[in-house]
This record gives structure tokens, C-alpha cells and sequence, in this order.
């Protein structure tokens, strides 16, 4: 008999055979009987690390329209992925650029022209990446579009607008 129970608790089996831990699920059971059972504990979702929703972006969504397979919603993604790119936050615009970056991927060369666009109007820090990788597109339109943004870019930085200024009627 006492070979046994020495066997016993080598192996992690308590006294008579009992697991360790029937204690803490002996309380755990008597608590719930009593009425205090764990429907008082608070949902995970309302604890500060555990149970943390995801923040689900703005470019999330697009990123995920982007992946439609209807066009119209591609190219809707792409005009309002050009909106976002106007942002006042450099994350935001970074992040975005990347995500056009990827949608110059896609299939139809319609939404690539498009995508050049939206890059052209984009900080060239961010985007002249995205547009160099476009000039290897195998659509010709594409490429002409990128050396048509380019010049586009570099045609108002040169000669910016003149300010809306009113001369004075004497």
C-alpha cells in the first residue's frame, strides 16, 4: 500500500487517488450552490487586455473591397482610398499608398490606370515607389499614365498657381 502511494503522488495523482486540484473544484462548486456562482464574474470583453476588440480602420474595409470581384467596387475603393490619401495623418497616407501599391496588382487595367491617378496625387515620398513598379506594367496604358502623372506632378511644381489675388480698383 505504500508503494502505492508513493507511486501516486510521483505522478501528479493525490492522496487515494484524488487529483491535486479537487480542492479549488471542490470551492468552485460550493461557491455556485450557494448562489455565487460565476454569472457574477464580468464578461471577458469588459476586461482591460483579454478580451480587446480590434480596430477595424477605414483602410481595413477598403483593403477588403478591394478584394471584390466586381470592378465598380474596386474602383469605388480606389477613389475613396484617394480620398483618404489626403489625410492629415502620415500614417494614414502611408498606409494607404501601400494598399494602392497592392491594387496595382489587379487584373483589369482600367482600375491600374486608376490606381496610377490616385498615386500621382499623392506625396511622391510615399508614392514613387508604387509608380516605378507600375512603369514594368505589361499594359501600355498603364505605363504611359505614370509618365503622363509624372509630368502632370512636376508641371505644377514648377510653375505653381498663382494665389487668387484681387487687384485693387482705384
Amino acid at each position: 500500500m505504500d508503494n502505492f502511494l508513493h507511486r501516486a503522488t510521483r505522478h501528479g495523482v493525490g492522496v487515494a487517488g484524488r487529483p491535486p486540484l479537487l480542492g479549488p473544484l471542490c470551492v468552485l462548486l460550493a461557491l455556485t450552490a450557494a448562489g455565487c456562482g460565476l454569472r457574477t464574474i464580468p464578461p471577458i470583453r469588459y476586461l482591460p487586455i483579454l478580451g480587446k476588440e480590434k480596430q477595424v480602420t477605414t483602410t481595413d474595409v477598403l483593403v477588403r473591397a478591394l478584394n471584390d470581384r466586381d470592378v465598380s467596387m474596386r474602383a469605388e475603393a480606389v477613389e475613396l482610398l484617394g480620398l483618404l490619401a489626403t489625410s492629415p495623418d502620415k500614417g494614414t497616407r502611408k498606409d494607404v499608398a501601400s494598399v494602392l501599391g497592392s491594387a496595382l496588382k489587379d487584373v483589369d487595367p482600367g482600375l491600374r490606370l486608376q490606381v496610377v491617378e490616385e498615386l500621382g496625387r499623392m506625396d511622391p515620398k510615399l508614392a514613387n515607389k508604387f509608380l516605378n513598379r507600375a512603369l514594368k506594367d505589361p499594359n501600355p496604358f498603364v505605363r504611359g499614365m505614370v509618365l503622363q502623372v509624372l509630368e502632370a506632378r512636376e508641371k505644377q511644381r514648377l510653375n505653381p498657381q498663382p494665389a487668387n489675388t484681387q487687384a485693387a480698383v482705384p
